[in-house]
């Protein structure tokens, strides 16, 4: 494509959003970024897609829009789910011109239980996030099919430094770890636990706008296959950062928990446990139910895009978290004892 190119990003005060639209503005293009609230930059405008008209600004044409917007909640109904991650992308639909490039941004984990994006019961999924993800690709290829998708596993922040606009899901297990809230790892240590730098996912999106729009659906997996860290190896990376910033401040160092399977956890440890926990234990372990399905992937992903290790990244990642929210890594951690 010759530059600059006229682009939209939504979701743009995201953590993959923002990292995308830097990305593309760096690369010299006309970019503009859109969310539900807005930027700072006269270039970031509110629109909350689906449930508004677009503002005047975002008159077209549009060479290409990049569409980042989503909700990553696993907890939300099937509605909540489906008016947060399939409505605004049929909006959006209709609203781009028949001649726009759309590279649309999914997950890893919208082939579900089965492998597929084609199952349409919530039950072939995890979670509501990840069958609103396949819905989202499932329209897409009806409505739109000359499109490029994108998924991708957990993110991480900037390989250089960490850096992430919004720390926010993953995120949740270094606050855990300091507080304490969290008794024990409940996964396969053994394991693949993959993950991708932002600047992964931003460098893969302007080099498929150079490269113009495809003819027919363009699909694009990246990550690092068998080359994933292991569950133990991201859990110990994680710990190593935590202890090293905690070291440096002063703050007393946290301890290796255990590792428990799925079955032991569900089965013995929580039924017994429930009744003693407080709200906050209770709130963040049922929180941590949720990521057990993903930290017992015994099969890596199939990729089409090979990153580079990401071990690194998810260190500076953490140590970046801490910077940011350093009340929360100071904690110290309470006694566990249901």
């Amino acid at each position: 494509m010759t530059s600059p190119a006229r682009i939209l990003v939504t979701g743009a005060t995201g953590a993959v959003g923002g990292a995308v639209l830097r990305r593309l503005t760096a690369a010299g293009h006309d970019a503009y970024g859109v969310s539900s609230r807005g930027g700072r930059s006269p270039r970031q405008l509110a629109w909350r897609i689906g449930a508004e008209e677009a503002p005047d600004e975002l008159r077209g044409p549009w060479h290409v829009v990049v569409h980042c917007a989503a909700d990553t909640r696993w907890n939300l109904t099937e509605e909540e789910s489906e008016q947060a991650n399939v409505v605004p992308l049929r909006a959006l639909l209709k609203w781009l011109d028949k001649d726009t490039h759309l590279v649309h941004l999914s997950s890893s984990y919208a082939i579900g239980l089965t492998g597929s994006v084609e199952p349409t019961s919530p039950r072939a999924y995890r979670n509501t996030y990840e069958w609103s993800k396949a819905a989202a690709e499932r329209l897409i290829a009806a409505e739109y099919a000359r499109a490029d998708i994108v998924r991708f596993p957990i993110v991480m922040g900037a390989r250089e430094d960490g850096f992430l606009d919004r720390y926010s899901g993953f995120f949740w297990l270094p606050s855990s770890l300091c507080t304490g809230a969290v008794p024990a790892l409940v996964g396969d240590k053994d394991a693949y636990l993959d993950i991708v730098s932002t600047d992964d996912i931003a460098g893969h999106v302007a080099a498929l706008v150079e490269g113009g729009r495809p003819p027919g659906a363009r699909l694009s997996v990246l990550g690092r296959h068998a080359g994933a860290p292991r569950v133990a190896e991201a859990f110990d990376t994680i710990l190593d950062a935590l202890n090293g910033w905690r070291a440096e401040n002063g703050v007393a160092l946290l301890e290796q928990l255990p590792y428990v399977s799925g079955d032991q956890w569900n089965r013995f440890y929580l039924p017994f446990a429930r009744e003693y926990l407080d709200r906050a234990q209770l709130l963040r372990v049922t929180a941590f139910q949720a990521y057990q399905g993903y930290l017992s992937v015994t099969e890596p992903f199939e990729v089409t895009h090979t990153v580079e290790p990401v071990t690194s990244t998810l260190y500076r990642s953490i140590r970046r978290w801490a910077d940011t929210h350093a009340a929360a890594a100071r904690r110290i951690p309470r006694a566990w004892r249901p």
